[in-house]
């Protein structure tokens, strides 16, 4: 492996951080990219290029072109890893520097195609999920496959929580990536036929649906949503809460009531919801404009036995 600065990684998330400093570590890091506004990532980044010397630039999406035209005809760089970046490359930038841009995707593909895979996995209840590192093509997720690794989803593992296992499997991943580069391997070409390709979530993904969703499927969309969306949306009497941590609960009941409906609330019990298929849910934490908190303590804006949360 040849020990000369010349990897750029091109980050917008805190999931890069890992990949970045095992990257420093075999002195191959020579530039970082930041899109302009993320102030928490150019935070880290800045710190980091500061104590290590390695490159920063702030890129801004008009111009990120020609940046990157700059950079490259500027000094010796071998490869370029996009690591959530938000921003799609051009065709002619790509063809203008074949073999040069890759993409760590933090998810499967070709199954897990879009920019939220964590998400799309704990939401839809996956068994797994990983990282699959490819070559970055005109249409967005299709390139070749140089490396893929799986990583089991723990039982209520929060998206924050996978975020940072992942991180840490895409530093694990950098030297075999690096080294599989040099032998100029080319990739494996996607399969189709297994192709899903999923939007960013929109608002109403991200809302409960009391009457369709049993209590495991409302755990899994509310780990979803932890933390990066403050948890999923619910309603009580026209006002908007968002639920944070929930556990499944067996609460027998001698009649049958409709989803959403509150079968206990109290310090002792908790707060105790009727979902659909006649299962019930503990709601541990909640997040209203007033704070976060236990789910009991709705009590003290006036949520009583029997009344109903409504689906947005």
């Amino acid at each position: 492996m040849s020990m000369q600065r010349d990897i750029v990684i091109l980050c917008n998330n805190r999931m890069a951080f890992p990949a970045m400093q095992t990257l420093y570590g075999l002195n191959k890091l020579h530039t970082i990219g930041v899109p302009v506004g993320n102030d928490e990532v150019l935070a880290f980044c800045s710190a980091f290029a500061s104590q290590t010397g390695v490159n920063l630039i702030l890129l801004e999406k008009e111009k990120v072109e020609n940046q990157l035209q700059g950079l490259l005809e500027s000094s010796e760089i071998k490869y370029v890893f996009t690591m959530t970046f938000p921003w799609k490359l051009s065709e002619k930038i790509i063809e203008q520097y074949p073999n040069l841009f890759y993409n760590f995707h933090y998810g499967l593909l070709p199954e897990m195609r879009g920019c939220d895979p964590v998400f799309e996995s704990i939401r839809q209840q996956k068994q797994e999920t990983g990282i699959t590192v490819h070559t970055i093509e005109k249409e967005i997720d299709t390139g070749n496959i140089v490396l893929k690794r799986v990583l089991p989803i723990a039982a209520n593992v929060t998206h924050g929580m996978l975020c940072t296992s992942l991180s840490y499997l895409g530093a694990q991943m950098v030297p075999e990536v690096v080294a599989l580069l040099q032998t100029n391997f080319k990739g494996v070409p996607q399969d189709e036929t297994d192709a899903n390709y999923y939007k960013k979530a929109a608002a109403g993904d991200v809302c409960i649906r009391w009457e369709t969703q049993d209590a495991k499927s409302i755990q899994a969309l509310v780990n979803a949503c932890n933390p990066w969306n403050k948890g999923a949306y619910a309603q009580w009497s026209g006002w908007n809460m968002r639920i944070l941590e929930v556990s499944p609960t067996k609460n027998v009941t001698e009649h049958s009531h409709s989803p959403g409906t509150i079968l206990e609330i109290n310090e002792n019990k908790g707060l105790i919801i009727q979902c659909y298929n006649n299962t019930q849910l503990r709601i541990n934490t909640v997040y209203t404009d007033e704070g976060f908190m236990s789910g009991y303590k709705l009590l003290a804006f006036g949520i009583k036995n029997g009344e109903q949360f409504a689906s947005l």
